[in-house]
């Protein structure tokens, strides 16, 4: 503890502009600014805060050797203590495992009155230890309550299945479906919903949760789950890959986001932690291997990612500038709070990051419509802060914009006109007459095409790849004439020839050049592609070699009102009422099946059908775009759009 005091005492000292006061072990900074931070150095070395309790008092955090962990409140400061630890309570009690007296790996609960671990007792299922092996189960999550915990439990031969303990009922199993491992991540605050990982039969990880008892895997997606959202309605971690993208789900809507890393593309990132708003934080690496030093901290806020020193830079904390921020570890339920490692003046250190209360509310619930009149004219509807008085508003290009495309508006609607064709992305702050200047909405992002969508006719792409791992970085170019926008078609991840990847993607009236950007095992990739139920190019498996032509069609004419002009009688089907709101009837001659594909492609319902004709219900969908994959008896396949407006 000494030498810890004086490590601390000479990093403060290295805080030069920054008003450091002596907080038992752990001397506090504090960013002045007018809307700054907080900021309580927990340790004077680079370790890895792993959880904080909602109420801010307290930390666990691992060391990066075996059998480290550490206990910190301000009371206390920096406590170590024999074990692994992964979440602790707002009582300071933690969860995560440790060796017993026989040198055996157990879960249990760590308290800070004793400094001692209580074993949390034999599972029924597994009434003896494994005289093969030294692991017998972990506590991988625990609710902020303490009552629910998510264990890991081993078998003899080292096969994983995941339970949930609480004090009144003890263990209960919960399923591995499909996986033949499981290991639990994360838990929601009423423990409901648990997220993690599986191990298909080949040995690769899937992204799985829990809700309700009742498993879910997320289709042809490799990787891991690495936490949930306080309420249970996001999930997030990492995608496995070439890319090394970070996710976030929203397992109400079934809406998956892959977030890639926008400030150094190829280096991979992991989502630690989101919020009950989507937002997401982690770190990603900026070499191999990834040392912990060669990490750096993330956020995608509102849709945006950026580097967490541009985070607080938009928020009003100006003095961390030049702090290197390794990782963002989680944050607590408000969105405000955070632990991590960082860097200052060739220091490094552990914190505990407050961002202070903003002085004014902010717009909500920003959402966007396209005009009947034209298409290149946004409506952007939104609701005001309570009692908005004096207040106007301004629209910025994204989170991190520093001056509005539009001020001085006094309505909570706005229409942005005659917007060029791509991708863009919007935030309403309010100005408070002058006097304070809120925070941002939640973002949208339009695209504008370069025709109204009920124009567009859909291209279905359906990709296979041989060993069900995606295309590693291969992909689909498709590019038009009448604009500068890039279409892709890509296989992230699975794409066994019996679950192929579907993308449906909805195209104007143009002529476009199809090419193959090469990927890493290009050998293994097969796909084909057909507009409205015909097949314009099939490129086989071991196609695609050293001598494939990577331009695949040249000035390909997809004339949508000719497809809809040529397409059989037979092979209509109607959609009605278009748009949606509690349901939509799909009628058609000659239909065995519907599939439902969400705006990604991701198949989201499959229903059997009898007579022709079937209602869906629209309980479960979000507002959106939606692809109505009907599918005859002959196996012809109709692809058509319905939109859900409740």
């Amino acid at each position: 503890m000494k030498r810890t005091l004086q490590l601390m005492t000479v990093l403060s000292l290295l805080f030069c502009g920054l008003n450091l006061n002596a907080q038992n072990n752990a001397p506090k900074v504090t960013v002045k600014n007018v809307k700054g931070a907080a900021v309580t150095i927990i340790d004077s070395q680079y370790h890895f805060p792993y959880d904080i309790s909602d109420n801010k008092q307290h930390v666990v955090i691992q060391g990066f050797g075996a059998d480290q962990s550490f206990y910190y409140t301000d009371a206390t400061g920096l406590v170590e203590f024999v074990g692994t630890a992964f979440a602790i309570t707002d009582d300071g009690v933690i969860a995560g495992y440790y060796p017993n007296e026989q040198g055996i790996y157990v879960a249990g609960l760590w308290f800070p009155d004793t400094q001692e671990w209580n074993f949390l007792g034999m599972n029924p299922d597994y009434p003896e230890f494994f005289a093969e092996s030294p692991d017998y189960n972990g506590a991988w999550a625990m609710s902020n309550d303490g009552f629910n915990v998510a264990i890991q439990q081993f078998s003899a031969n080292w096969e994983t299945s995941t339970y949930l303990w609480n004090p009144n009922d003890g263990y209960i199993q919960l399923p591995n479906g499909t996986n033949q491992t499981t290991r639990p991540n994360g838990i929601s605050s009423d423990g409901s919903v648990i997220a993690g990982h599986g191990t298909d039969e080949i040995g690769y990880w899937t992204v799985c949760y829990w809700k309700d008892g009742e498993i879910y895997t997320i289709p042809n997606t490799y990787g891991e789950a690495m936490s949930v959202s306080p309420s249970g309605k996001y999930i997030c971690g990492y995608i496995d890959g070439m890319e090394g993208n970070a996710f976030i789900y929203n397992i109400e809507n079934d809406e998956f986001t892959s977030i890639s890393n926008t400030v150094e593309p190829g280096n991979a990132l992991s989502a630690t932690c989101v919020t009950d708003n989507g937002d997401a934080f982690g770190y990603w690496s900026s070499g191999f291997p990834p040392m912990p030093d060669m990490r750096r901290a993330f956020a995608y806020v509102g849709g945006e990612f950026m580097t967490f020193n541009d985070y607080l830079l938009a928020n009003g904390v100006a003095e961390t500038e030049n702090w290197s921020f390794y990782s963002i570890n989680n944050v607590t339920s408000d969105g405000r709070t955070f632990i991590g490692a960082a860097n200052a003046d060739g220091v490094d250190f552990s914190f505990i990051l407050t961002l202070e209360e903003s002085l004014c509310d902010a717009p909500t619930n920003l959402t966007y419509t396209f005009s009947e009149a034209d298409f290149r004219d946004v409506i952007l509807n939104w609701e005001a802060p309570a009692d908005p008085v004096n207040v106007t508003y301004e629209i910025y290009a994204g989170y991190t914009a520093t001056e509005p495309l539009f001020a001085g508006i006094t309505e909570t609607t706005f229409v942005i006109e005659d917007l060029e064709v791509g991708e863009y992305n919007f935030i309403v702050r309010a100005n408070w007459g002058g006097e304070c200047l809120s925070g941002g909405s939640n973002s949208v992002k339009p695209t504008i095409y370069p025709c109204a969508t009920d124009d567009m006719c859909e291209l279905v792409f359906t990709m296979v790849d041989e060993y069900g791992d995606g295309w590693n970085n291969g992909y689909i170019e498709i590019v038009g004439t009448l604009s500068d926008m890039v279409y892709k078609a890509e296989l992230k991840q699975g794409g066994y020839t019996d679950d192929p990847g579907i993308l449906v993607l909805p195209l104007c009236e143009d002529l476009y050049t199809f090419t193959w950007v090469k990927g890493e095992w290009d050998t293994e990739v097969g796909f084909t592609v057909t507009l409205e139920g015909e097949e314009i190019l099939n490129v086989g498996m071991g196609s695609i070699n050293e001598t494939f032509e990577l331009t695949l069609l040249e000035n390909y004419d997809v004339d949508c009102a000719a497809v809809v002009n040529e397409m059989p009688i037979e092979n209509n089907i109607s959609i009605m009422p278009n748009p949606a709101q509690n349901y939509f009837v799909v009628e058609g001659d000659n239909i065995a099946n519907v599939e439902i594909l969400n705006a990604l492609g991701q198949v989201v319902d499959v229903i059997n059908v009898e007579n022709g004709s079937i209602q869906i219900s629209t309980a479960n969908y979000n507002n959106g775009i939606y692809f109505v994959k009907a599918i005859t008896n002959n196996a012809q396949v109709i692809v058509n759009k319905v939109v859900v407006s409740k």
